[in-house]
């Protein structure tokens, strides 16, 4: 990999998030290890890894947070973004375990940042790895909501508008930091011309109509909060955001014709989502309990 100068990067940190990570996980990380001049490992496992620990620990940008259970996407986003800011960067690269990135993606994703000062989330172009497609364009593009992975976040835009919602634990944490961020003024961006690629749940393709389709077949507690969290987003941002409302809500209809189609344990996912609606009504969020 052609790793990029420090020099063109002074400030920016990275993080990944770990929740029981399988050994192919370091291969991710050496994507971007050496594109940032830190990168905070935040661990959210319930066991260790320690393959893939002790290949981190040889990497002097690597810092460790080990929070010795699973604390929730949001709440370990915030734990880096507060580490970060303290430890003096102004631009954040986050990352999921599943992830890997191009080559020189903070180098570019550093030049636009320079040119726009109001860009507050800058995302790659996501090549899913189980159905891989190519942008149209190379240019900047203006996007509404961002995954969290490969992305950059301006660091004074977060302490501007408030931390990564924690109730939501996992799901949609993305989605509404982005929705606040633009109310705040900022933009959310795609840059076409660098590549994040990832893997979407446990994607099977099956061939449907002609065409093949990519059920997630996500476990059934991830319905729950995508469920749940999707209704509290809809419900604060529906006014100002209505085409994303509306769009979303066809994305969560294709999602739940495919599990009723192809996936597996469709009435356990069924009443998992039926339990994320009644804790919307009811106001409950954070980690599922049973």
């Amino acid at each position: 990999m052609n790793t990029i100068s420090k020099k063109y990067m002074p400030k920016v940190a990275g993080v990944t998030i770990l929740y029981n990570p399988e050994k192919d996980v370091y291969s991710n990380i050496k994507s971007y290890v050496n594109q940032v001049e830190k990168l905070y490992i935040v661990d959210n496992s319930n066991i260790q890894v320690k393959e893939v620990i002790d290949n981190l620990r040889l990497h002097p940008e690597v810092e460790f947070i080990d929070n010795k259970d699973n604390i929730g996407i949001a709440a370990a986003l915030n734990k880096s973004a507060r580490k970060a800011i303290e430890d003096g960067f102004e631009l954040l690269l986050t990352m999921d375990q599943d992830s890997r990135i191009s080559d020189n993606l903070v180098y570019e994703m550093l030049n636009e940042f320079e040119k726009d000062e109001k860009i507050g989330v800058l995302s790659p172009f996501v090549v899913h790895m189980e159905n891989p497609r190519k942008p149209l364009t190379n240019g900047l593009e203006k996007i509404t909501v961002a995954m969290t992975s490969g992305c950059i976040i301006k660091l004074s835009a977060y302490k501007e508008i408030g931390e990564f919602l924690e109730k939501f634990f996992i799901d949609y944490v993305d989605n509404e930091f982005c929705l606040r961020m633009q109310l705040a003024g900022y933009k959310v961006l795609l840059l076409n011309s660098v590549f994040v690629y990832h893997r979407l749940g446990a994607a099977k393709p099956r061939f449907f109509l002609s065409s093949y389709v990519f059920p997630t077949n996500h476990p059934s507690l991830r319905w729950y909060y995508m469920t749940r969290n999707r209704l509290y987003v809809y419900d604060k941002y529906k006014e100002q955001f209505p085409d994303y409302v509306r769009f979303d809500k066809k994305v969560f209809l294709k999602f739940f014709i495919k599990i009723l189609l192809y996936e597996n344990e469709k009435l356990k996912k069924i009443k998992m989502m039926i339990k994320g609606y009644i804790d919307f009504r009811k106001n409950r969020y954070g980690q599922y309990k049973n």
